[in-house]
C-alpha cells in the first residue's frame, strides 16, 4: 500500500508541476496589450505628427505641411482608384486602389508640390514640405 500512495503522490506532484508550467507558458505567450493609436485630425495628420493624405469624394485631404523626407500615408476612402502624383517636380507618383492605403516618402527638398490624380485630372492639391 505504501508503494501505491508514494506513486500517486509523485504522479500528482508531476501533474501539478506540468499545470503550473503550462500556465506560466500561457502567460509568456499571451499577446501584449495593444498600443493605443491616435485618430487623424481634420487636417489629415494624426496627433503624433504622422503625415496622412486622405482621398475622399474625389478630393485630397492634405495636412498643412510635412517634414522633408517624411513617410506619407495615403488612404483612399473612395471605391475608385486614384493617384497622388507630383504635377511638375518632386518625383512621386503613387497609385492607390479603391479602399487601399499606400506609403511613400515626401521629397527631401522643402517646397510646395502640386499634386494631381492621373485618372481624374480635376483632382488637385498641394503637398507642402517644410
Amino acid at each position: 500500500m505504501t508503494w501505491i500512495n508514494r506513486t500517486l503522490t509523485v504522479a500528482a506532484a508531476v501533474s501539478m508541476a506540468a499545470i503550473s508550467g503550462c500556465a506560466a507558458q500561457d502567460e509568456a505567450n499571451s499577446d501584449p496589450p495593444a498600443a493605443s493609436s491616435t485618430a487623424p485630425s481634420a487636417s489629415g495628420s494624426a496627433q503624433t505628427g504622422a503625415a496622412v493624405i486622405t482621398i475622399k469624394d474625389f478630393k485630397y485631404e492634405v495636412p498643412a505641411s510635412v517634414k522633408p523626407g517624411a513617410m506619407v500615408t495615403v488612404t483612399n476612402a473612395d471605391s475608385a482608384p486614384h493617384t497622388v502624383t507630383a504635377k511638375d517636380k518632386g518625383g512621386f507618383d503613387n497609385e492607390v486602389r479603391g479602399g487601399a492605403t499606400v506609403i511613400f516618402q515626401a521629397p527631401d527638398a522643402p517646397g510646395e508640390y502640386d499634386i494631381i490624380c492621373s485618372f481624374h485630372p480635376q483632382m488637385t492639391g498641394a503637398l507642402v514640405v517644410k
